[in-house]
């Protein structure tokens, strides 16, 4: 009676692990830039909910949020505090202020009551027109996280970086 061997040789499973090896050493880095633009997406996603409290808090006022003079003595926390208390109302919360891809977060104790914002509003006066005017942004990003310069969002909700104020090119 022959028998029937079971298994594989070793040359095959040399090369199924040579294979293996290569499919992991293509996927890896491109799960890195996979990552990078999913932050970049979350965070420009997190710039259009800015706009739409934005532009909701100037619609039901007629005004850019104006801070109060013995502002620019407060401390950052405080600063950032002021700003999301204001558009909270409007569907904006202090998840929407905070960039994936800034790396501070990681160094931030968490459930201090503290707040933190990855973005910078524009200060504009009271006048109900002046945030559209001139086409000047009203949000820009504290940083280069995304490696193409700070994202900046303008009054029509558009987002340009610092590199490319005009659009990508």
């Amino acid at each position: 009676m022959r028998r029937t061997q079971y298994g594989f040789t070793f040359t095959e499973l040399l090369v199924v692990v040579a294979i293996l090896g290569l499919l992991s050493a293509i996927i890896i880095p491109s799960y890195e830039a996979i990552k990078r633009r999913a932050e970049k997406a979350r965070c420009i996603g997190n710039l259009k909910v800015l706009h739409s409290g934005f532009d909701a808090f100037v619609l039901d006022n007629n005004y850019w949020p104006q801070m109060p003079e013995e502002s620019m003595d407060w401390e950052e926390s405080k600063y950032f505090e002021w700003w999301t208390r204001i558009l909270e109302p409007y569907g904006v919360g202090q998840e929407s202020w905070l960039c994936s891809s800034d790396r501070i977060l990681e160094l931030l104790p968490e459930n201090q009551g503290q707040y933190y914002s990855s973005y910078v509003p524009t200060r504009f006066n009271s006048h109900r027109f002046t945030p559209y005017r001139w086409n000047q942004p009203w949000v820009v990003e504290r940083g280069d996280y995304h490696g193409k310069g700070a994202h900046v969002l303008m009054p029509d909700g558009s987002i340009t970086t610092s590199q490319s104020p005009w659009g990508e090119r």
